[in-house]
């Protein structure tokens, strides 16, 4: 799950979207929280600040118990309003226990002018208020909010939406105002939740879509170049899609043309040289048999001899390529074993180790021949030849080992040159043509695979690589 959610294209686009959507809502999220609570603060203190100044003149111009029904009936939820006659500026933080006792009253009990006892709820909902914080102290207010000519003094409350406000009105004592409201929750953000993952699930299944119609051309396209790689004549892709998606649609279609006309255009030319040569090395051996020299006679007709051997096999070799062998899907292990009953039979020495069933696809004859001269490769230099199948990571693996001499591991490049023999007598019994291991190399590339030579202590292990399907 987590290497589809990393590396599949849809996985890719719907992180990015879910990214960039959380990116974003968070931001936005914590943008209009700040300016919530911002806005709030400001307005409730506006307004609070506002209501106290037409008290203040209310107030100053009434006295006894209808200035205190006055301030009375202005309470709030949120505020309350009383007169002292000492100066609260210099109560310092005891004015915070006065202003708590006036905060923590119901309005119903200030309503019948009378105190109870504190409830132990809203004591501990107020409690903020008068938390030992550090006390800011009284202050000048400057703001055009306040209208009452007496000037008033603020006492800021630390973190917290509320504040003191203190003014003496014209008798003497001073009038006192405290607001003070606890951070309300945001009952939007629920809702602005939902919708953000609304938008989220929108998003996913939009990115999902477009990831797919993106994705499933780019998976016949892969399929196609795996099996161009393995040498399998493919119809041309249909230019569907986006406008990127079939313009690498027609370059795909374009380079398997040039490839196969390449290929082509190769053979043909092989074939035409290796047919050519035909004629002259036939006038050739017509000519050598009126020397009256013997043994010079014999050289040559040993050397046109191994010319035409050479000229035959360049042949083979085309035709070979020429050759368009459909591939199919093929039981990899019974067509080794096969092989090395009918080698067997032939006298050669070789042993199959049986390691199960495996279904690939490719061009059977093609692999039989490859594997083929391999065999025969061991069985030649070392006398006898061992045959195993092997599954590894993303391939697989024909093994032919053998116990001989083996050869010098700087050579181990060089013997897949065509025509390249590491005997050197030129003695074609021994040494052969040696286009065996340039014809099995070409099949495996042909295949999309390579094949390798890896010494075996003692002896040589050939290694026909294939890419598992």
């Amino acid at each position: 799950m987590r290497r589809w959610w990393w590396h599949s294209l849809n996985g890719q686009i719907i992180s990015l979207m879910l990214a960039a959507l959380i990116i974003g809502q968070t931001a936005g999220f914590a943008l209009s929280w700040s300016s919530r609570n911002s806005a709030l603060k400001v307005a409730a203190q506006s307004e609070f600040i506002s209501r106290t100044a037409t008290l203040c003149d209310v107030a100053d111009g009434i006295s006894g118990n209808l200035r205190r029904d006055v301030l009375l009936a202005s309470a709030t939820a949120y505020t309350r309003f009383w007169t002292s006659v000492e100066d609260p500026r210099e109560a310092g933080r005891d004015w915070y226990t006065s202003a708590r006792a006036y905060l923590l009253e119901p309005l119903s009990n200030i309503i019948h002018y009378r105190l109870s006892p504190t409830d132990p709820v809203s004591e501990a909902h107020s409690a903020q208020l008068v938390e030992k914080k550090a006390f800011a102290g009284w202050s000048p207010l400057e703001t055009g909010l306040w209208t009452c000519q007496s000037p008033a003094s603020v006492l800021p409350f630390e973190g917290q939406i509320g504040m003191g406000l203190a003014a003496q009105l014209s008798d003497g004592s001073w009038l006192n105002a405290v607001f003070y409201k606890r951070h309300q929750p945001d009952t939007g953000l629920m809702a602005s939740l939902s919708s953000t993952l609304l938008i989220a699930a929108i998003l996913c299944l939009a990115g999902f879509t477009s990831a797919q119609r993106i994705a499933r051309p780019l998976r016949a396209l892969t399929a196609a170049a795996r099996s161009l790689g393995r040498g399998e004549v493919l119809p041309a892709l249909p230019e569907s899609g986006p406008s990127d998606i079939r313009d690498l649609h027609v370059a795909f279609n374009q380079m398997q043309e040039r490839l196969h006309r390449f290929v082509a255009d190769r053979t043909r030319m092989l074939a035409a040289i290796g047919h050519d040569l035909r004629t002259p090395l036939t006038t050739l051996r017509l000519r050598a048999e009126l020397l009256p020299d013997t043994d010079l006679k014999e050289k040559i007709i040993r050397t046109l001899d191994e010319m035409q051997q050479m000229t035959e096999a360049s042949l083979n070799f085309a035709r070979t390529e020429a050759i368009n062998e459909p591939t199919r899907n093929i039981e990899l292990g019974a067509l080794l074993a096969s092989l090395c009953d009918d080698l067997a039979e032939l006298g050669l020495d070789v042993d199959y180790i049986d390691t199960g069933k495996l279904s690939y696809r490719c061009r059977p004859d093609a692999i039989r021949r490859a594997v083929r001269n391999l065999i025969e490769n061991a069985a030649r230099y070392a006398g006898k030849a061992r045959v195993s199948l092997a599954q590894t990571r993303g391939y697989v693996e024909i093994r032919v080992d053998d116990q001989g001499p083996g050869i010098p591991e700087d050579q181990f490049e060089l013997v897949f040159s065509p025509f390249y023999r590491l005997e050197h007598s030129r003695n074609l019994q021994t040494g052969g043509i040696g286009l065996g291991l340039s014809i099995a190399r070409a099949i495996a590339r042909q295949h999309g695979g390579d094949i390798t030579l890896i010494p075996n202590n003692p002896g040589l292990r050939a290694v026909f690589v294939l890419p598992h399907l």
